[in-house]
């Protein structure tokens, strides 16, 4: 008995030492790594702390100096500092850029720049109207075809993207994207990034699945290439928002559940309107999964209470919330979700319904007054050169129209020589079968030492001779001949086939067809009526060629004309006669 109980008291013993080790090494596991992150971050603050006293000790320098573009360009680098952080100093430092260069005129990027840093950071905190104001106010200090007026446009297309005109930002993205292409900015990873990010987002509400997909893909491989953790973030969200459209919810879900937990450890705080759509993208898509996703639609709720960014597709988790509170039975927290939701839609409604307004009045009216305006200079700029215009094209018309007449008149030349030769063609043909001979006055080469020497001359009138029968029964119209095949036919070699047709004919073996094909056109259409009423294309598969383009071309290189031209001018001339 004593030595159960004793053994009992080891092993608990043993199990007491056991958690107080794994205690004491859980309490120092946990003060290493916080040891490493207090490190970590006194690191990163000494880094910040260094960055910053560069900055105020290049404005200094600079102030000393009194160039006013080298101080203003020292402000816009400590704005940018204090932008990410959201540091109200960046709009300090904004306002100071546009003071000091107020006056300035014809600089492209001087006092835009400053407007442009105050638009970014309204519209980071969600302050859409004034972004907007600050935004077209910078554009029309800058000059186009410029890297600060194509950024500036950039982000009024961001801005259209938040009152869901998506087609309008789609193209101003398109433009950005191909401007920094274009100009060697490719390289520049954030703005490229950027650039892809709007135009996968502005394809996935435009429906466009495949080309968001194509342009996410691209971004996420950028931003992992070039440490672009913001970007990262956002095309991390867009494909599990595309996803969903796409209706592929697990997919969705690992997506958005990723980025969920990524925007959450954000301490920077900079992407949480990015974190509420997380949300209800997740939640949505738990939902289509048969999950859990009131959590999700709640937190929505719970950071439109922080932020007061008030989007309007953000206005959907209302809907979600109050159905599970109805369906639950409780009736307060319907209350108090519907009672969140009217505060809400009248933030939106104040806000965005002004924006919709700003952009037509204070973008697109400018954009249009600004190609009015460059419009009516380029009039007044050719003003002096209107006589000169006129007389050029005058003179360029009249030009014009004694090429075309004078191209008629050899045209029509070309056709009454065709019907002449015509005409002896047929007075020879008629005259041959009443002396009932062969046709010996058909005028054929004859073959000399000189031409074809390394023939003997009874091989080569044989050939002729195979070849004189072979174009008499018009075979060529019907079968598509190679040389081998014609060869074969006339009993003969190939390679002495093709020689006795380049030195007699003056031709190699594929134009000698389309002759015989030309010369059988030109026949069927002086002789045959009804010939004459087919189309081009017609005519051209019944005299043996692949395509109307081969025939017309063959019919001009043979006669000067083309076969169109040929047939109205006979169908003019037989009109003439008959009348």
């Amino acid at each position: 008995m004593i030595c159960k109980e004793k053994t009992n008291s080891t092993v608990l013993l043993i199990i007491v030492l056991h958690f107080f080790c794994a205690t004491v090494f859980a309490q120092y596991i946990a003060v290493k790594k916080e040891a490493v992150t207090t490190e970590h971050d006194s690191y990163t603050a000494k880094k910040k702390a260094k960055k910053l006293h560069d900055l105020k000790d290049a404005l200094e320098n600079v102030k000393q100096n009194g160039n006013t573009f080298e101080i203003a360009e020292a402000y816009a680098n400590l704005s940018e500092f204090y932008l990410h952080p959201l540091d109200s100093l960046s709009l300090k430092y904004s306002d100071s850029i546009i003071f000091i260069t107020k006056d300035v005129k014809n600089n492209e990027l001087f006092p835009a720049k400053g407007y442009n840093q105050k638009g970014r950071y309204y519209y980071i905190v969600g302050k859409y109207k004034l972004a907007l104001d600050n935004f077209t106010t910078g554009l029309a200090y800058t000059k186009e075809n410029t890297l600060l007026y194509e950024t500036i446009n950039f982000h009024i297309g961001l801005i259209k993207n938040t009152i869901q005109r998506h087609t309008e930002s789609k193209d101003i993205f398109k433009q950005y994207k191909k401007f920094l292409e274009t100009n060697g900015y490719k390289k520049t990873a954030v703005k490229y990034n950027r650039a892809l990010f709007g135009l996968s987002h502005s394809y996935t509400y435009t429906k466009e699945f495949d080309s968001a997909s194509y342009y996410i893909n691209k971004g996420i491989k950028n931003s992992i290439a070039g440490k672009d953790t913001i970007g990262y973030n956002y095309f991390l969200l867009n494909a599990g928002i595309n996803s969903y459209f796409k209706k592929e919810y697990e997919i969705a879900h690992d997506s958005l559940t990723k980025i969920k937990n990524l925007l959450e450890n954000d301490e920077s705080n900079n992407q949480i309107i990015s974190l509420a759509f997380a949300h209800l993208f997740l939640g949505k898509t738990n939902k289509a999964l048969n999950k859990n996703s009131i959590e999700n639609f709640v937190k929505v709720d719970t950071i439109l209470e922080i932020t007061k960014d008030v989007m309007p597709e953000l206005l959907e988790t209302y809907g979600y919330i109050t159905d599970y509170y109805i369906a639950s039975g409780d009736k307060d927290k319907v209350n108090h979700y519907l009672s969140q939701e009217l505060k809400f839609r009248k933030i939106s409604q104040e806000n965005y319904e002004y924006l919709v307004k700003d952009i037509v009045t204070n973008y697109d009216n400018k954009i249009l007054e600004k190609k009015r305006d460059k419009l009516i200079q380029e009039i007044k700029d050719r003003d002096n050169l209107i006589i000169v215009v006129l007389l050029s094209l005058l003179l360029a018309f009249a030009g014009a129209m004694y090429y075309f007449f004078r191209k008629q008149v050899i045209h029509k030349k070309r056709f009454h020589k065709l019907l002449e030769a015509q005409e002896k063609k047929k007075e020879r043909l008629a005259q041959e079968k009443t002396q009932e001979v062969v046709a010996v006055a058909k005028e054929k080469p004859t073959p000399t030492e000189s031409a074809i020497k390394e023939l003997p001359e009874d091989l080569v009138n044989d050939i002729l001779t195979k070849l004189e029968k072979f174009e008499a029964t018009d075979k060529f119209v019907k079968k598509k001949y190679t040389l081998p095949q014609l060869a074969k036919e006339l009993n003969t070699n190939g390679s002495y086939l093709s020689k006795v047709i380049n030195e007699t004919k003056q031709v190699n073996f594929s134009n000698y067809l389309n002759q015989l094909r030309i010369e059988y056109a030109i026949e069927r259409i002086t002789n045959d009526s009804r010939f004459r009423e087919y189309t081009i294309k017609a005519i051209a598969e019944e005299c043996g060629f692949k395509t109307q383009q081969s025939f017309s071309a063959a019919f001009y290189k043979k006669t000067g004309i083309k076969p169109s031209f040929f047939i109205r001018q006979l169908k003019n001339k037989i009109k003439n006669l008959k009348h």
